[in-house]
């Protein structure tokens, strides 16, 4: 399990309910937009439909994170398990174990396993026939070894004095390190890939690093370390702190932030949330910005080169960007779980506006002139939906 829920976000835990209050109570950032379409509903009754992938014959595939499964919805919207993880044991940040992150490729889906209790996170296909084989070496494995964001420091950096010190005592009551400075620590949350025909890429929400692994043997090595987000903690930032505080049962009632933290200099960490390669052969990235990402706009869609590293910014000010899908003209979409939209990027534009407002989007798709999008994700009564809408690109790669 995760070692400091607070200084990562939500999703690089091992489960999303412990925030899911904060969430759904977290102001939308909607972009403008012209006439917004009305999506129409494939399924629903989804528990917390995190990633989604559509199939050869516009069949969808979709995780159920609260539910530890891998479902396939029909053309009929018919819905039926293709992989089921046991329960996990309970813990403050969710279930110990998690199906995470779909694709779909020459007739199987390939999906993320990871049992932090057990010590293993890697990725599991299954072919059309049910038949299971692992298909990668072990992300913990390879987080604990390589550790790629190692020396990158994150949190209230250059603190001194008093302010440090009450820092450290409010620290000290929790029993483990929360805002305060410290580099990059060993965890993995591998979170959501994409199959290619060279490769298979992994936005790890843990290790702030987006990944490779080898169709072949398997062996996993790193990309690139997303960069980190700098911000001014201000009002909205503290109230979010505070709100975590305020989950914390070692904490007496009313506990709260050192008031002499805002102000002062927050180094979140990127949190890579999804990964999809365009016609261009770039890697596009979505990027939930951490704990300061849940509460303002500051995701990312990054463009990275697979064989240099090189990342290029395709659009900022996004609010806790969770899922991207490139249609085959450039044009991108993001899902914003926190901004309450499904955004597009047109080719060549550097802002994001709204396609349609969505209840907690946790992930997007294009297949044709068809966006699809998972809605829902921390609906109360575990209602989550699948939604598609009509979207015609214009111009051709």
């Amino acid at each position: 399990m995760p070692k400091n829920p607070l200084r990562a976000s939500a999703l690089a835990t091992a489960g999303c309910l412990a925030l899911s209050s904060t969430l759904i109570a977290a102001p939308a950032h909607a972009h403008r937009s012209p006439a917004p379409p009305t999506p129409s509903t494939v399924a629903e009754g989804l528990a917390g439909p995190l990633a989604l992938a559509v199939g050869d014959r516009h069949e969808l595939f979709v995780t159920q994170g609260f539910a530890g499964t891998l479902s396939k919805i029909d053309r009929r919207g018919r819905v039926s398990t293709v992989a089921q993880m046991p329960p996990g044991e309970p813990g403050p940040q969710g279930p110990s174990n998690e199906i995470a992150g779909v694709d779909y490729s020459k007739g199987s889906t390939f999906h993320i396993e990871t049992d932090y209790l057990a010590g293993f996170s890697h990725i599991v296909k299954t072919t059309s026939k049910g038949k299971r084989s692992v298909v990668s070496q072990d992300f913990l494995a390879h987080e604990s070894k390589r550790n790629p964001d190692r020396k990158v420091r994150y949190g209230f950096v250059g603190l001194r004095g008093q302010c440090a010190r009450d820092l450290a005592a409010l620290e000290a009551q929790i029993g483990q390190r929360l805002v305060s400075e410290a580099t990059g620590e060993d965890f993995s949350h591998a979170y959501q890939l994409d199959v290619t025909r060279h490769a298979t890429y992994v936005a790890d929400a843990g290790a702030n690093a987006l990944l490779k692994v080898s169709p072949r043997s398997g062996k996993i090595s790193t990309v690139a370390v997303l960069p980190p987000v700098k911000v001014t903690a201000g009002p909205e930032l503290m109230a979010a702190l505070d709100a975590a505080l305020a989950g914390m049962p070692q904490l007496p009632a009313g506990t709260t932030a050192p008031d002499c933290l805002e102000g002062r200099t927050f180094v979140g960490e990127p949190v890579p949330t999804d990964v999809e390669m365009g016609r261009d052969g770039q890697l596009y990235v979505t990027t939930l910005a951490g704990v300061a990402g849940e509460s303002l706009p500051l995701s990312h869609v990054y463009k990275v080169d697979p064989k240099r590293g090189k990342i290029r910014t395709v659009a900022s000010g996004l609010h806790g960007a969770t899922g991207v899908a490139v249609a085959p003209n450039g044009t991108v979409f993001a899902a914003e779980m926190f901004g309450g939209e499904v955004s597009v990027i047109p080719q060549g534009s550097r802002r994001a506006t709204t396609l349609f407002a969505a209840d907690s989007p946790g992930d997007v798709e294009v297949h044709g002139n068809t966006v699809y999008a998972t809605t829902g994700v921390f609906d109360p009564e575990g209602n989550g939906t699948v939604v598609k809408v009509a979207y015609r690109h214009h111009g051709r790669r």
